[in-house]
């Protein structure tokens, strides 16, 4: 951000000799008061050149063009992404146009695009974080795809497990020798204190290990829980490459809108819980959790 030389305590700008002076105290006091404004005043208009750091006032301008009305509490980060969202939004509209504002909205890799070509079906998983960012997603797909396309939204939740293997050696010492050992004096063996030979951070577990762990994670998942007082039952479970997939479909009867996901065990614990934002449209809406196992640290 742009620094102003305004940025200075003016009392410090006198001779030695002066600032013993309290009327030179006094008045550096007050004039002080209007430089910090001037300052703060210079630096709030270099903000406002860009959209990434404009404040409330320039947001709400901005807002006031695209027709936008901004609701009470919304973060000032996510008004300035839905601005810089509806200001890119120009054609031509590509798949590589729509990753772009994907990343923007939602963040590189935190979603998953799929065309149905001989269906003319779009679909978009992800997992937006509230309310704003779910329907800035619509939005933008309503105004970019072709009328003939049809969008549907898939919440997948995104959790995993990650794996590591450390191994340690300690060094043993044997004290007694026949004849020369010392009733007391030591014990029988002296163990080292132990020092790492294999760090967490080398690979080393193996892919069957993987897929076992995958397994057992995919049969301790008995249900899911929406909005913390809707159970469900019927769901659908499936391991590959070590990536536990959970499915199932909620509809509008037992919810209009999510907004907190568990996942359950067959005592009705809860194994993973998640708060996001999915509205439930009329035919209703299928939920995916996705949990890969991988080694890491």
């Amino acid at each position: 951000m742009y620094n102003p030389d305004l940025n200075i305590k003016l009392l410090d700008q006198l001779p030695p000799w002066y600032r013993e002076v309290l009327d030179y105290q006094e008045m550096c006091q007050t004039e002080q008061a209007e430089i910090d404004a001037l300052s703060a005043g210079i630096n709030a208009v270099w903000s406002n050149f860009f959209l990434q750091t404009m404040d409330e006032g320039a947001t709400s301008m901005w807002e006031a063009i695209f027709g936008i009305t901004a609701i009470p509490g919304e973060d000032l980060d996510f008004r300035r992404d839905r601005v810089i969202n509806r200001i890119s939004s120009r054609p031509p509209y590509t798949m590589a146009f729509l990753h772009s504002q994907l990343d923007r909205l939602l963040g590189a890799g935190n979603y998953t695009v799929t065309m149905d070509y001989p269906n003319y079906t779009l679909y978009i998983e992800s997992a937006a974080e509230n309310i704003g960012y779910s329907q800035e997603l619509a939005i933008t797909i309503g105004r970019i795809k072709p009328a003939h396309i049809v969008y549907i939204s898939v919440p997948n939740i995104r959790s995993g497990l990650a794996l590591s293997e450390t191994i340690s050696g300690a060094e043993e010492t044997w004290n007694y020798r026949m004849g020369s050992w010392a009733l007391y004096s030591a014990p029988f063996l002296s163990i080292l204190p132990e020092e790492v030979i294999k760090m967490p951070e080398t690979p080393s577990i193996q892919a069957p290990l993987i897929s076992g762990v995958a397994s057992f994670v995919a049969g301790d998942i008995a249900g899911a829980r929406i909005n913390g007082t809707v159970t469900l039952s019927d769901i659908t479970k499936t391991v590959e490459n070590g990536t536990v997939t959970v499915t199932y479909d909620v509809t509008s009867a037992q919810a209009n809108e999510i907004t907190q996901v568990e996942l359950l065990d067959t005592a009705g614990t809860a194994l993973t819980s998640v708060s996001i934002y999915a509205a439930v449209g009329s035919d209703g809406i299928k939920m995916k959790h996705t949990i890969p196992i991988k080694e890491g640290t």
